[in-house]
């Protein structure tokens, strides 16, 4: 990885699953779906507008990989992106897996359900490092 200091924030060294030529997805320190992580553009820029062509075309490729792990480790059924760039100023987007809504999840000694309401990321706790740790493992 090359020097991103501008994403400091999000751990990149210790929190990354995988890394492409143009993008890097993360798992996020919060998890209100299992399986939800950051992909973030390796470039600083804030606007979805500036993104190269080249950029812009390896995005379908690391979805693609992201929604297949999580329906290979999980048993997602669909997902929810959203981009806001609120608090951080440079293009990356909050993605989460979604499951049936009967569907429960024991994974690290703990129960994931979704509660099929709409994604609201700011309400859930941060993780453990342990727990980031093996949810990370667990998808690279």
């Amino acid at each position: 990885m090359k020097n991103l200091e501008f994403m400091k924030k999000f751990r990149l060294e210790e929190l990354c699953i995988k890394e492409f030529k143009y993008w890097l997805v993360c798992v996020r320190q919060k998890q209100p779906t299992l399986g939800d992580v950051v992909i973030l553009l390796k470039r600083e820029i804030e606007n979805v507008s500036g993104m190269l062509p080249e950029e812009g075309a390896e995005f379908p490729e690391v979805i693609k990989w992201y929604e297949d792990l999580c329906r290979e480790k999980f048993g997602a059924i669909k997902f929810n992106y959203m981009i806001m760039m609120m608090h951080d100023p440079f293009v990356h987007y909050h993605a989460f897996p979604r499951y049936d809504k009967d569907k429960k999840i024991n994974l690290f000694d703990l129960d994931w359900e979704d509660k099929n309401t709409l994604s609201n990321f700011a309400s859930t706790e941060t993780l453990d490092d342990e727990l980031l740790f093996k949810i990370r493992d667990y998808m690279k």
